[in-house]
């Protein structure tokens, strides 16, 4: 497999009126990247500025070490691309919409193809405004996936499928991953879908990257620990994401995101008992890094400092 990297985002920007992104980051031959947010963070202008749907107004993209300015069309011959609610030629039969797709494809695999829209049981012979979204979705999905591309950006490709549909998709992808191990940027605000296939996380809050990091270290990182205490003790703010104190009951819990054991330690020297640890789902952890917070009004360091949750322990 090849060291250069299948993309290279390095300050990335595009500027509306009451909006801005910039973003960096990479993405590794085979790798899976999730890219998650809220609606409004920028994921659907990032997307359009890697396929030149928009002119972004500075930064530099390179995919499979070539510069996308120069060498636009060689590049996305290598690509496939799912949009949410992609056009696909709406008043074109499906069976239309794939063989345009195809003569812009050198390497497009026809075989490949049927074997998909079997598995989709979808019905070629009808129109595109005919088919259900979820059928459009399948369909969006083989004419990405059918020249074997070795990078697939997929934007919001689950948004709006009933969960029967969404768990056909995702293992269709997976499928692909095991046939020809293409790289994958997948947007998406459906933790599900980030959970089932990335290899690493980029969290997106207003135009800007706040974590980046692997899902096993996510996974492996962040913790809640539950006990009861009538007085907040001592605690060091830089290790907890969330303090959340409950003075009628007394009900303590404790988010961190630098798990350890040597933590429990800490808590029991500080006088606490009793301690549960629990882990955290993504979809857990993606509320925290989006909606840092401390629920809490008791004081740290014997009431000298107001505590105050920021994502990444800063």
């Amino acid at each position: 497999m090849s060291d250069v990297a299948v993309l290279e985002v390095e300050g990335l920007e595009k500027r509306y009126k009451n909006f801005s992104l910039r973003v960096s980051f990479h993405l590794a031959p085979g790798e899976v990247l999730g890219v998650v947010g809220p609606n409004g963070a920028g994921k659907t202008t990032m997307i359009h500025c890697l396929l030149r749907i928009v002119r972004p107004d500075r930064g530099r993209v390179r995919f499979f070490g070539l510069d996308l300015d120069q060498h636009e069309v060689a590049i996305k011959q290598r690509v496939g691309f799912f949009l949410e609610e992609a056009p696909l030629f709406r008043q074109m039969r499906a069976s239309d919409v794939l063989k345009f797709f195809a003569s812009f494809y050198p390497s497009w695999d026809w075989n490949l193809a049927e074997k998909m829209l079997q598995q989709f049981e979808l019905d070629v012979t009808k129109e595109v405004s005919e088919l259900s979204k979820g059928m459009r979705a399948k369909l969006g999905l083989v004419t990405a996936l059918s020249h074997q591309p070795e990078l697939v950006i997929l934007d919001e490709p689950t948004a709006g499928l009933d969960p029967g549909m969404r768990r056909e998709f995702v293992h269709l992808v997976r499928t692909a991953l095991r046939d020809f191990h293409p790289a994958i940027l997948l947007t998406s605000h459906i933790m599900a879908d980030v959970e089932d296939l990335a290899d690493r996380v980029a969290f997106l809050q207003g135009g800007k990257i706040a974590l980046l990091e692997s899902k096993t270290r996510l996974l492996q990182s962040w913790r809640r620990i539950r006990t009861r205490c009538r007085d907040l003790p001592w605690l060091d703010p830089g290790d907890w994401v969330a303090v959340e104190h409950d003075q009628a009951n007394g009900e303590l819990q404790l988010v961190t995101n630098r798990w350890n054991i040597a933590l429990l330690d800490q808590l029991r020297e500080a006088g606490l008992k009793d301690l549960e640890v629990f882990t955290l789902s993504l979809e857990e952890i993606y509320s925290y890094v989006i909606h840092p917070r401390g629920r809490t009004s008791a004081t740290l360091s014997n009431n000298a400092h107001r505590w105050r949750g920021l994502a990444g322990g800063k």
